[in-house]
């Protein structure tokens, strides 16, 4: 049996784990807040930075440092928005909606389900969607490096022609761009459903 006093020290430890329990969620809930509005500034920023973006502008690969910059981030703009317009092409665009949305989702359910296998959906759509843009509209006055595809686009076009020559037929572009598609909502945990009510509902 307890006496007084061990019901009291009871009583104690049971407060004790319910308040560092309570400061536990607490700050796990305001980390979770933090990083989610941190990932919306570095998707805002980044858009900034694309859309100010001139292929003409110094990076840390190559460039006259001494010119002026475009990007109104400068060389650090330029080159981080290089980087991943030069590799990617206009699929970066979507990643930027990707880390936009996994912010909003951080801040609203305070968790991201399976990371790791949604990192791998956005491997998968960045792979499939610059193919596509490759195999259709690749040309560029813009990106005039390596074209609206990015390196990875020719890189991934090439690998697979290897084993499917009638690569340039309309069909398999439309499965490229179907599998960027579904692979897109999917790591962006987009409900189209759910989306296309709510735009309904607005009209």
């Amino acid at each position: 049996r307890f006496n007084k006093n061990d019901k009291k020290y009871v009583m104690r430890f049971d407060m004790s784990s319910n308040f560092i329990n309570s400061l536990t969620n607490f700050l796990k809930k305001r980390t979770f807040e933090f990083i989610g509005l941190l990932l919306i500034s570095i998707g805002i920023l980044l858009a900034i930075s694309f859309v100010t973006y001139s292929p003409k502008d110094p990076s840390f690969i190559y460039g006259d440092k001494d010119v002026v910059i475009s990007n109104y981030f400068g060389i650090y703009g330029s080159s981080i928005s290089d980087f991943l317009l030069q590799s990617f092409g206009l699929i970066s665009f979507l990643l930027l909606i990707t880390i936009i949305a996994w912010g909003f989702k951080l801040i609203i359910k305070k968790k991201i389900e399976n990371f790791l296998l949604k990192l791998f959906f956005v491997s998968l759509y960045l792979i499939f969607g610059c193919a596509f843009i490759y195999l259709t509209f690749n040309n560029s006055f813009w990106l005039i490096d390596n074209g609206n595809s990015g390196v990875l686009g020719k890189f991934v076009f090439s690998f697979i022609s290897n084993f499917l020559p009638e690569i340039s037929q309309n069909y398999i572009g439309l499965i490229l761009i179907s599998l960027t598609l579904i692979f897109f909502l999917i790591a962006t945990e987009i409900n189209l459903l759910n989306l296309l009510k709510k735009i309904l509902f607005l009209f």
